[in-house]
């Protein structure tokens, strides 16, 4: 038996007052997961448990089998090891997103945690920078692909949260800088980079040209690296993944999974999703496993866009479940699991801890015709994400 789960962000959400009080998933076209539940059984499950925030590197541990209150670490440490660097001893490992700030007249505020959509070309350009003129601070930093990237700096560990900057949209920041003895030395870094940004060519013309600056950077994903179990000797079964997400592919490497690069996989909506899904179906012709990250509606989640979360579910539906079910229609003994990683919602432009629904096809009878939030109201539910991945490996479900 093959067994392909497709793990998506920024599917479920709350009714929205001013679209008839409808969910963006009940207001989405979605004929082929809709086609599915007809012979899909389905449920709720609880990705995040009660003691941890809200997060992907709590959610993806949970659906990838491994237990995160057990497990938990920080984002960092996890994209590290994805980007394949790993801090020396006497350093921790800490994200380092290139964003963009708004001035208030008394505070600054978030306004884009992507830089908008910053390529991997003009973040190299900005990482560079950065890695030439901070001076009196121990730091490195490391080019992750985009306006997500990594600092490497010298220092005993921070015990504080360092505060994700996709959680603060909208939000002035003054609050959120760290406070504690071990996180001065990243304000007085973060004040440098700021400086540093402003004066650079690129940002020169992108104000010129009357766009919003990368002005920042933002730490956060502070955590220790966790000693992960290996996948195959927990199920007994060879497995591959394919994702955008340097924490992810970190997870992946950790567990002995095969990690799967696809150019062109950005984890927003201009994602290359045809590339992502062949190569999940030409993984499964020498795994057992496939695990296939879409990531593309979290961030006009969490940028609270209803009617860009709305386009973005509909390409999902066409751009990935289309094609991966008309697939298995050649194939035999092949089972796919399509499971929302956690609750990111355009109406608190936050990640929310709600149960989120999972479908397993083929069943031998459905137990919906529509796929939405009401498959949180039917099925077998799961009170943590590793008992689902369980159940769904040794077709209990």
């Amino acid at each position: 038996m093959k067994y392909l789960v497709v793990i998506v962000a920024g599917l479920t959400d709350k009714p929205f007052a001013e679209k008839d009080n409808k969910t963006p998933l009940q207001l989405a076209d979605t004929p082929n997961l809709d086609a599915l539940t007809k012979n899909a059984t389905g449920g709720p499950v609880q990705t995040i448990p009660d003691d941890l925030h809200p997060g992907n590197e709590v959610s993806c541990l949970g659906l990838l089998g491994l237990d995160p209150q057990k497990y938990s670490s920080g984002h960092a440490p996890l994209s590290a090891m994805g980007l394949g660097i790993k801090p020396e001893p006497d350093e921790i490992a800490l994200c380092c997103d290139l964003i963009t700030l708004q001035p208030t007249h008394d505070d600054m505020v978030m306004k884009d945690y992507t830089g908008g959509h910053l390529s991997p070309v003009d973040s190299k350009l900005l990482i560079d920078a950065l890695n030439e003129q901070v001076v009196d601070a121990p730091v490195t930093f490391h080019h992750g692909g985009g306006y997500h990237n990594l600092m490497f700096i010298k220092s005993p560990p921070i015990s504080e949260r360092l505060s994700p900057p996709n959680e603060l949209i909208g939000e002035g920041i003054r609050q959120f800088m760290p406070e504690s003895k071990p996180a001065r030395d990243l304000v007085f870094v973060m004040n440098q980079a700021q400086i540093i940004l402003h004066n650079h060519a690129y940002n020169r013309k992108r104000t010129a040209d009357n766009e919003d600056p990368v002005n920042s950077i933002w730490f956060w994903g502070n955590g220790e690296l966790p000693n992960l179990p290996s996948f195959r000797e927990r199920y007994d079964k060879s497995a591959s993944i394919i994702t955008g997400s340097l924490m992810v592919k970190g997870i992946g490497k950790l567990t002995g999974m095969d990690v799967v690069d696809v150019d062109g996989a950005t984890g927003f909506s201009d994602t290359n999703y045809s590339g992502k899904v062949s190569a999940a179906l030409t993984e499964l012709e020498s795994k057992d496993v496939v695990f296939l990250h879409i990531s593309a509606g979290e961030e006009v989640s969490l940028k609270g866009d209803i009617d860009d979360k709305v386009l973005t579910i509909e390409d999902f539906d066409t751009e990935v479940i289309k094609p991966l079910a008309q697939a298995m229609e050649t194939m035999e003994n092949i089972k796919m699991m399509v499971v929302v990683n956690h609750v990111s919602s355009a109406m608190s432009m936050k990640y929310e801890r709600s149960p989120v629904p999972y479908l397993v096809y083929p069943a031998t009878s459905g137990n919906s015709s529509q796929y939405d939030e009401q498959l949180l109201e039917n099925g077998k539910s799961f009170d943590n994400a590793p008992d689902l991945l369980m159940a769904f490996l040794t077709n209990q479900l």
